[in-house]
């Protein structure tokens, strides 16, 4: 697989490269190349291995820091639009899908064991989020009122991370990614299959 284009600087000028710039350079590298090392992120970077060792530290110390700031970006444009429970959480799971869909090998990467707690308490916003709506859906008879709201906002998340895996190893692919993550959450939500279906319908035409 080819990696990204190198973005060369002009002659004679000097150019200062953020921890984010080769963040986003480690993003573009690694979904093109997961195997890719220290050194491909540096050179398109544009930041020397010397550098990026002392920056950095390593090729995995790079993959954890991109990992745990794409969760805290998630977290902080999680919102509720309107709608039912139901459709609220359905629009959420595809907003966060269609953000995360892209770098979706970075899951195969790692949501590796060291980082499991991390993450998962950097999306702890969304879950609330999550936990709200199902709240409301349990209240109005809606959504399932089983478990705590809680327990199914956690358990929403882990589908949805769950998914990214699966489409990351390639075995989505008979799936359109956005639709079966959509389903799989309204499930886990309390909802049948056939409900799950028309609220996803619904909310699928509402985003396109």
């Amino acid at each position: 697989m080819r990696l990204p284009r190198l973005r060369r600087a002009r002659p004679g000028t000097s150019v200062v490269v953020s921890d984010d710039d080769v963040l986003e350079a480690a993003v573009r590298v690694f979904v093109a190349s997961p195997e890719a090392s220290l050194a491909d992120v540096g050179r398109h970077a544009r930041v020397d291995l010397r550098e990026m060792t002392a920056r950095f530290g390593s090729r995995e110390a790079v993959i954890d820091r991109v990992i745990m700031r794409g969760a805290r970006r998630i977290a902080r444009g999680a919102v509720l639009e309107d709608g039912s429970p139901a459709e609220q959480i359905a629009l959420l799971v595809a907003r966060l899908w269609d953000d995360q869909e892209p770098v979706a090998p970075f899951i195969t990467l790692g949501v590796r064991a060291h980082l499991r707690v991390p993450v998962e308490e950097a999306l702890a916003p969304a879950r609330a989020l999550f936990a709200d709506a199902v709240a409301r859906g349990a209240a109005d008879g809606t959504l399932r009122a089983d478990v705590s709201p809680r327990a199914v906002a956690w358990l929403i998340e882990q589908s949805v991370l769950d998914c990214l895996e699966a489409l990351a190893r390639g075995l989505m692919e008979d799936e359109d990614g956005r639709t079966f993550v959509i389903r799989q959450a309204l499930a886990t939500a309390g909802l049948g299959w056939t409900e799950a279906a028309a609220v996803t319908d619904a909310v699928t035409k509402r985003i396109s």
